[in-house]
């Protein structure tokens, strides 16, 4: 699903034309939006579609807090509240490549022990990336939406929105 919202859905129509139509195909979306459907119904004859129970979004054992702070303040203010905690270990999420790259930069000018995980980073590299930073080699990670998307990381501490999600499932994700 989140390849189609990328606007693959040409290219994956494509590549399921060429498979052999005996073949087997799972597909796995966390929602299941109109162009899955298609797609299920145009390459996956007798289809079934298995749904897990709707659980509470998020939950009370999570504090959470927002800060309104000017555009021009946001990088002052993550370095603050990163600085109230002692050996915090914890995940930045960015909306672009480009805002993780920037806030990495800054991050590392500043002598924070940080690392970046987007699209642009081949997948070799964000495996070590991952694996690294669940290993707590470094304690902070700066990620895009997209790429923090299935990232399983026991004990992280806190999770800032560097940008707000504009979809509210990468806020729960």
């Amino acid at each position: 699903d989140e390849m189609l919202d990328m606007g693959f859905i040409e290219d994956i129509e494509e590549i399921l034309s060429y498979t052999n139509p005996d073949k087997r195909t799972l597909m796995f979306s966390a929602t299941m939006p109109p162009e899955v459907l298609r797609i299920a119904e145009q390459f996956m004859h007798e289809y079934e579609i298995i749904r897990t129970r709707m659980t509470q979004l998020s939950t009370e054992l999570t504090d959470q807090i927002y800060y309104q702070v000017r555009r021009e303040d946001k990088f002052d203010a993550l370095m603050r509240i990163i600085d109230t905690e002692e050996d915090l270990y914890a995940l930045v999420f960015c909306r672009t490549k480009g805002d993780v790259d920037e806030v990495v930069e800054k991050l590392k000018q500043h002598r924070y022990p940080v690392e970046a995980l987007h699209g642009d980073v081949a997948q070799s590299i964000r495996t070590k990336v991952i694996t690294r930073f669940k290993g707590k080699h470094f304690p902070l990670l700066v990620a895009t939406d997209v790429a923090a998307r299935g990232i399983d990381v026991d004990d992280v501490e806190a999770v800032f929105n560097y940008d707000v999600p504009q979809d509210d499932e990468y806020y729960v994700h």
